[in-house]
């Protein structure tokens, strides 16, 4: 993959039309799609959507070669990723795939999303599994030995976000996940915050299972996302949906007969198992497209940008009088979030007024009660002139 010294943010911005109406500042959540990558979307679901069966085969190429895209981003094979709708779906399929006991602790952080916590909350009502939790400090070591602190012998997974989707910490994962392989315990890494932004490495992580989606920072279309499922742990988890294509072998009416149950197919030998039906393929052209976009910017100019941009945040916000920043400061221990507090404004508010008086889209945070602001490729110093105006207009 190329990596450019560096890229014009003004010509990079005016591929994003939507910034002349607002200041963007929530990629964390939903990232926009730059026009080419659009164009390349909008192209694909024409196709399909059009030629239906006749357009199926290039449909179906296009699927293909997201998944090697995906799988070449975070040093995975292809047979080791499973195209999903979200970060979401990956969590939700390991836990309703993993064969756990009602007392077999999974051990997570303190500022997971619901999309950790719910999958596995249900998995838990259902007797499979039961929650633990540590807490995530902006000092990594301290995570790590709050993290030891908390394992257990009988731990048997450890699921944790690699960056905080509350503060923008990055956590210690490959120590963590280090600490976990020396004593035979399983790890979910999701990746939602960190592809995207800086190099994710699945086999230098070196976790058994990683999620992701293509909609924050890859700015792809929304609805897609991947599950990885490392090669010698795809025995472990049985899918608990299915339908054709995720069974070898092939449909074949004969080969089942009357008796489908009894009829000798099992899953397929890849993270496809995951995957069966009609799927909406035409998608996952946009998401390959989007990494390739943002491939010929380069990667290593998109993370120095970022890093530059949050610090400038950070110490332009720690200096406003009555403004509590919670991201840590070090880029090596953080992201491109940035997580900051008014004093005498609650995050909900303080939100909510961004947006309706000065048309800044963030995020408010609940622990602490905050609001984050998303640095990403394309956010200008005129971002940032903004919201400080915004925030000392509101503090009057």
């Amino acid at each position: 993959m190329s990596s450019p010294s560096s890229y014009v943010v003004s010509t990079v911005r005016s591929a994003l039309p939507i910034l002349e109406e607002v200041t963007y500042l929530n990629t964390g959540t939903v990232g926009i799609m730059a026009e080419p990558v659009l164009a390349a979307h909008v192209a694909a679901v024409t196709q399909y959507e059009r030629g239906g069966h006749a357009a199926e085969g290039a449909a179906r190429q296009g699927y293909e070669r997201a998944r090697a895209t995906v799988a070449r981003l975070i040093g995975a094979q292809p047979d080791e990723i499973a195209l999903t709708r979200n970060a979401t779906d990956g969590v939700a399929l390991i836990a309703a795939s993993l064969p756990l006991g009602p007392d077999d602790p999974v051990l997570t952080t303190d500022q997971e999303h619901p999309a950790v916590l719910l999958p596995w909350a249900l998995a838990q009502r259902r007797g499979r599994g039961r929650l633990a939790f540590f807490p995530v400090s902006p000092d990594p070591e301290e995570t790590l030995s709050r993290f030891l602190q908390a394992l257990r012998p009988a731990t048997k997974l450890v699921v944790v976000s690699h960056v905080s989707c509350e503060t923008g910490a990055r956590l210690p994962v490959e120590a963590i996940c280090a600490c976990c392989r020396e004593r035979g315990i399983l790890t979910l890494i999701d990746c939602a915050q960190s592809v995207g932004q800086f190099p994710v490495d699945v086999q230098r992580i070196g976790s058994d299972f990683a999620t992701g989606n293509g909609h924050k920072w890859l700015c792809g279309p929304k609805g897609t996302g991947f599950l990885y499922v490392r090669r010698d742990r795809l025995d472990l988890v049985e899918p608990p949906l299915i339908g054709e294509g995720a069974a070898s072998p092939p449909f074949d009416r004969r080969f089942l007969g009357e008796e489908p149950a009894s009829a000798p197919w099992s899953f397929v030998a890849s993270a496809r198992r995951f995957e069966y039906g009609t799927r909406n393929f035409h998608d996952y052209v946009a998401l390959s497209a989007a990494v390739e976009y943002l491939d010929a910017l380069g990667w290593e100019a998109i993370e120095r940008h970022m890093a530059a941009m949050s610090g400038i945040f950070k110490e332009a916000l720690a200096a406003e009088p009555g403004v509590t920043l919670y991201s840590p400061r070090p880029w090596e221990d953080s992201s491109g979030l940035v997580t900051f507090g008014v004093e005498g404004w609650t995050g909900e508010e303080l939100s909510r007024r961004l947006w309706e008086d000065y048309r800044i889209i963030q995020r408010r945070v609940q622990v602490p009660d905050a609001v984050r602001v998303s640095c990403a490729y394309f956010t200008g110093p005129e971002d940032l002139d903004r919201l400080l105006a915004a925030l000392r207009a509101l503090r009057r």
